[in-house]
């Protein structure tokens, strides 16, 4: 019997990432929280050990749930675009007024204004997802800079500001997966 030795290197939770999967329009944000992500590993990796190393190594997680956030929310976003342009929203656009103008009937005016309705939900979700994502990314770049200052801070102060720090990426984590079941539920 053949045994296997068990790599000690957790696989890396990032792994599944593959910016170049994702349309131009959205590559930036998840690139800046990778690289946040990869900023946050050599601070940490450039302590001694001791308990800010400890309690940094225990925030990694939080930081690449907040990473995982941007990827599958930039993803879902990027779907969102891919289905409307299938469904052509200029046409249905111009189908709508053409049947107003014409003098179409109430069923065919109220079926394309109920399918122009849902396009433009589409729309709007994913635009308030263009806007959010960056924000929400620089406030995870916010985070990791908060950390490297830790590394400066006198020992009396430092625990206080981890826990603060600590809550700061959990609510970020949280508006992420919100962001991102929002536009799961617009796809």
């Amino acid at each position: 019997m053949v045994f296997r030795r068990r790599s000690s290197t957790p696989p890396d939770p990032l792994a599944a990432i593959e910016v170049g999967r994702l349309p131009a329009d959205y590559r930036a944000p998840v690139v800046d929280a990778v690289r946040a992500r990869t900023q946050f590993g050599e601070l940490v990796a450039g302590l001694h050990d001791g308990p800010l190393r400890e309690r940094l190594q225990e925030l990694a997680a939080r930081v690449d749930s907040g990473v995982l956030a941007v990827w599958h929310t930039a993803t879902r976003a990027a779907e969102i675009d891919r289905v409307t342009a299938t469904l052509d929203v200029e046409r249905v656009t111009a189908e709508l007024k053409q049947a107003r103008r014409s003098g179409a009937a109430d069923e065919v005016v109220v079926a394309l204004q109920e399918r122009f309705a849902s396009m433009q939900r589409l729309l709007n979700g994913r635009d308030a997802q263009r806007e959010r994502l960056p924000v929400l990314e620089a406030r995870l770049a916010t985070a990791v800079a908060r950390a490297a200052e830790l590394v400066l801070m006198s020992p009396a102060t430092v625990s206080a500001e981890i826990d603060a720090l600590a809550g700061d990426l959990d609510r970020l984590v949280v508006e992420l997966d919100a962001l991102g079941a929002a536009t799961s539920e617009l796809g």
